[in-house]
């Protein structure tokens, strides 16, 4: 992959190449403090990131903006995390055989490289994972497809404790409470995932997770691919869902870059926002 994007914001005409584009930026994070919590979303212009799937129960990215282009920065951003974040709607999918993909670094050979990097800056040949749940709605045999990875269950206060019980038996998930409820709170997320360690988290879950980062300013960064075309369609899903942000929250735009190569015919700008 030699194609090239050409840089619109801060230094516009600059020519970068694609691949590797996002993989040092996190390098230059500091992190001393607190983990650093950042996202990635594709959209349509007119702000889709998933319609109804045929012949599922669940919606997808459509396929007419979803790319290899995009995919390979995904995993880039995947292999600087210590820690994915997740939903427990993803397990239940993958129960169903409704998943689009494995939680990254992808096993591809595509992705040798990216595996091979996180070696070589010490980190864990994977990412732990995070689940966020309410409803604690976990087929336990999915979690079985991640030996070697801590997976910690994030959840409120009063989530039901037969369910942690069976969730957390045998050390199979560590329980971490954030929120008074059922639902999560993150508003003292970091705190909770600095006891561990982490340094730099990647949530990979949908509207509801982030909305829940952002009303707990537990965000940092939004990187946010924009496909250039409309679908359309009254049942979508935009990435954020949740109740009305009061005040907004604020996102600076940090980098943006022009790829005309993907989608065809349209292609996209790679937007970086907040941090």
């Amino acid at each position: 992959m030699t194609d090239s994007v050409l840089e619109l914001y801060p230094n516009t005409g600059e020519q970068h190449p694609l691949k590797n584009l996002y993989l040092g930026q996190l390098a230059e994070v500091p992190v001393d403090n607190a983990p650093f919590i950042y996202s990635n979303f594709i959209a349509s212009l007119d702000g889709r990131i998933a319609l109804p799937a045929r012949n599922r129960h669940t919606h997808q990215v459509p396929p007419a903006i979803a790319n290899t282009r995009d995919w390979r920065l995904f995993q880039e951003l995947a292999a600087q995390s210590d820690l994915l974040i997740t939903s427990a709607r993803y397990f239940r999918q993958a129960a169903d055989s409704e998943t689009q993909a494995e939680l990254p670094v992808g096993q591809a050979a595509e992705f040798d490289d990216l595996r091979a990097w996180r070696i070589e800056q010490g980190l864990a040949p994977q990412p732990d994972i995070a689940v966020f749940s309410a409803s604690l709605d976990i087929p336990l045999d999915t979690l079985d497809h991640y030996p070697g990875r801590r997976l910690l269950l994030i959840t409120g206060h009063k989530a039901d404790p037969e369910k942690l019980e069976q969730l957390t038996a045998g050390g199979r998930m560590q329980a971490i409470h954030c929120g008074e409820g059922r639902r999560v709170e993150a508003g003292g997320l970091r705190t909770q995932l600095r006891h561990y360690g982490y340094r730099r988290v990647y949530a990979i879950a949908g509207p509801s997770v982030l909305h829940t980062l952002v009303s707990g300013q537990a965000l940092d960064r939004l990187y946010h691919t924009t496909a250039h075309c409309l679908l359309g369609g009254t049942e979508f899903d935009t990435f954020v869902r949740g109740e009305q942000l009061h005040p907004a929250f604020p996102l600076p735009l940090r980098a943006m870059y022009l790829d005309p190569a993907s989608p065809p015919g349209c292609g996209q700008t790679l937007a970086v926002y907040g941090t």
